[in-house]
């Protein structure tokens, strides 16, 4: 287009040098006003008119609906007579694309948004958007890319779980029936007293106001750190289905993470997986806050199976932390060797209880053999929960 517009000048003014007619010196002193004019008019719109995102990073779990919010805004004392905006979303299924045509009047910000959901978990980058637009005439058309992209972290799917909970340290966060874990700073009510109760809890005034020996009754209450031990060796998965077994393995750890995180747990990982930086371990130490747990589920989310790395049992005692006595060792593997019992044999001794959770067609066999020594569970595929016996 710009090069019949550079013709048409180009004939216009052979006309005026060699036929100066005042009609054809109008026509052509015209046509070079609105060249320009629409030539400066696009320049404006190209350097004020900007496309902005609300948030630098978003976080959301597999299969969960999210937004993409653009701000656009016109900086410029001219309007926009039409503005297209595309918005790459990469490898994410966007039930609506990420395309806008608007208009805007000098000055005006608008917001644009549409849905996306991710289908992998991982890090990934969106954007940066596409800007198209034009003068009002259509005679210089532009395009240029955002300065700004966006980091998008897709954690692992969370699925509900309910695990049973009957061994730990007194005075903690997870109510039990076992009085033994009694919390005595921790109320609940009055009750008659029983054969073996002790002395001390007896209510005195309750009881000298009844006629009768009532006793304090205290919330049980324990406490118990957890440890997720996850193995992601890639030759340890059988090829059958062996990239949806590594995934629903990283679905059972964040689904971990979060149930121990709403009993306000303490909570640490170690994986035999591949990080960004190439490392064959991911670990990180017991803590109980839920920056931490966004840690662990960030670290989930970047996880690659791992070839040739270490065994997962070995980095129970090579992570680089203390585990604490009675902490909960939960383990996520799809085999289980007798020199990995071997070394889980050695945390039971050191005052921790070990459950395993096993991706496989053998957990019957396993149960047989090891099912006296730890809590072994089946974990199969139902619909969208995880179900283990």
């Amino acid at each position: 287009m710009k090069a019949s517009f550079l013709v048409l000048l180009l004939i216009l003014l052979v006309l005026v040098l060699f036929f100066p007619l005042r009609i054809l010196q109008f026509v052509t002193l015209l046509y070079l006003g609105v060249f320009g004019f629409s030539y400066l008019y696009s320049r404006i719109i190209l350097r004020y008119v900007t496309v902005r995102r609300r948030d630098k990073v978003l976080r959301i779990h597999r299969f969960d609906p999210m937004e993409i919010t653009l701000i656009v805004e016109n900086r410029s004392p001219l309007p926009v007579a039409y503005l297209n905006i595309l918005d790459e979303p990469n490898t994410f299924f966007a039930s609506e694309p990420g395309n806008f045509l608007i208009d805007l009047r000098p000055g005006e910000r608008k917001i644009l948004s549409y849905p996306i959901e991710s289908q992998h978990r991982g890090q990934y980058t969106v954007g940066p958007a596409l800007i198209q637009g034009s003068d009002p005439l259509g005679l210089f058309p532009f395009r240029k890319k955002a300065e700004e992209s966006q980091i998008l972290i897709v954690y692992p799917e969370v699925l509900p779980l309910s695990l049973p909970n009957s061994e730990g340290l007194p005075a903690g966060t997870i109510r039990v029936e076992n009085r033994i874990y009694e919390d005595v700073t921790r109320y609940r009510s009055l009750r008659e007293y029983m054969p073996g109760d002790s002395l001390r809890r007896v209510n005195w005034k309750a009881s000298a106001r009844t006629g009768q020996l009532f006793v304090m009754d205290y919330l049980p209450l324990l406490y118990a750190p957890v440890l997720i031990l996850l193995n992601l060796n890639r030759e340890d998965y059988p090829m059958r289905f062996r990239h949806h077994r590594i995934e629903r393995a990283a679905t059972l750890a964040a689904s971990l993470i979060m149930y121990f995180l709403t009993l306000r747990q303490e909570i640490g990982l170690i994986a035999s997986a591949r990080l960004e930086g190439g490392e064959a371990v991911a670990a990180a130490e017991i803590r109980a806050t839920h920056e931490h747990a966004t840690t662990l589920l960030e670290m989930l989310a970047k996880m690659e199976p791992a070839r040739d790395g270490p065994k997962y049992s070995e980095l129970l005692f090579s992570c680089g932390f203390e585990v604490p006595v009675r902490t909960r060792v939960e383990v996520i593997t799809p085999v289980l060797s007798e020199l990995d019992c071997a070394r889980l044999r050695q945390v039971k001794e050191r005052g921790c209880s070990v459950d395993i959770f096993l991706f496989g067609e053998e957990h019957q066999r396993y149960r047989q053999r090891y099912g006296r020594e730890f809590s072994i569970y089946s974990v199969q595929d139902f619909g969208n929960e995880l179900l283990y016996q």
